[in-house]
């Protein structure tokens, strides 16, 4: 295996090797090239890679598209792999982790390199874009839940468990759920990495009411609760979940699914039970949301 990315092999040959044996031992940074490669070419090293589904069906999930889409992703996967660490519980060949509404996959390509393909996991609401994930061949194991379901998992199945922009979305009778769904298959020393809402996204809905024009439809809708941020900073100010029912469509009516700014002081009131909050980065220059990163306490 070429060590050097710009000596990787992108071919239309045949592909049978395994990814995580060809690639382990790539640093994360050339890991990101080639994966940006792999939006033009299917195999690299003898490795048949995920084809990507169409720009229009990325931006809608992650708000952009391919090469772009994996570059925003990378921040938050080398902060997972570095917390998880840190805490003495590496991401490591034998692991589990499991991609909480994972979308078309993005992630779960990025885990490939660090964990065997049977240790990858993915759950969505959202039926189709699960058989997107089919389709493109992503690499892991999917299936599909309720928003108020059952995670089809044994107690203390998995090592480590992230969400990328889902409890940004959720109103607190869902979080809780997915909270305590979330604790119960992470096993004690596990970490759960996820993305929240900080209270800086009040100020920006508030400057979205006084723009004449939004730059999208989701723009649009937020800039509709600007008259009710007041309201919702005091929500938040009282460390209660701030929530602006404004629905995604489909499965994700508005009683499930909105936009949610979730203070850090509503997660040590009712994640401590379960959870050790190992870190809480709200850092714009870094990440558009905020990162939360916990570990699962000893049941």
């Amino acid at each position: 295996m070429a060590t050097d990315v710009a000596e990787v092999r992108a071919a239309s040959g045949n592909a049978g090797n395994d990814a995580f044996t060809v690639f382990h031992k790539l640093s994360d940074a050339d890991w990101l090239k080639v994966l940006s490669l792999s939006v033009q070419h299917e195999v690299i090293e003898g490795v048949r890679f995920p084809r990507f589904p169409a720009d229009q069906l990325q931006s809608n999930f992650v708000g952009s598209a391919n090469a772009t889409a994996l570059h925003e992703a990378y921040q938050f996967y080398v902060e997972l792999k570095r917390q998880a660490a840190g805490v003495g519980s590496p991401l490591q060949a034998d692991s589990r982790i499991l991609d909480f509404g994972c979308g078309w996959g993005r992630y779960l390509r990025f885990f490939w390199k660090d964990v065997r393909e049977s240790g990858l996991f993915g759950v969505d609401v959202d039926p189709d874009i699960l058989s997107t994930c089919l389709q493109t061949a992503v690499p892991g194991k999917f299936a599909r839940i309720q928003p108020t379901g059952k995670l089809p998992f044994d107690d203390g199945f998995f090592s480590h468990a992230m969400a990328y922009s889902v409890f940004t979305h959720l109103p607190e009778p869902v979080h809780m759920h997915w909270m305590h769904e979330l604790a119960r298959v992470i096993r004690p020393g596990g970490t759960f990495t996820l993305t929240m809402e900080p209270r800086r996204f009040l100020y920006f809905i508030a400057e979205l009411g006084k723009k004449s024009t939004q730059d999208n439809g989701w723009h649009e809708v937020l800039a509709q609760h600007a008259p009710s941020v007041g309201q919702f900073l005091n929500q938040f100010n009282e460390g209660k979940i701030a929530y602006l029912p404004t629905g995604g469509g489909g499965v994700r009516s508005s009683d499930v699914y909105g936009d949610a700014v979730v203070p850090l002081s509503f997660i040590a009131k009712h994640w401590t039970r379960y959870f050790e909050i190992v870190d809480y980065i709200d850092d714009p220059a870094r990440f558009w949301q905020a990162v939360l990163v916990v570990k699962r306490k000893a049941a």
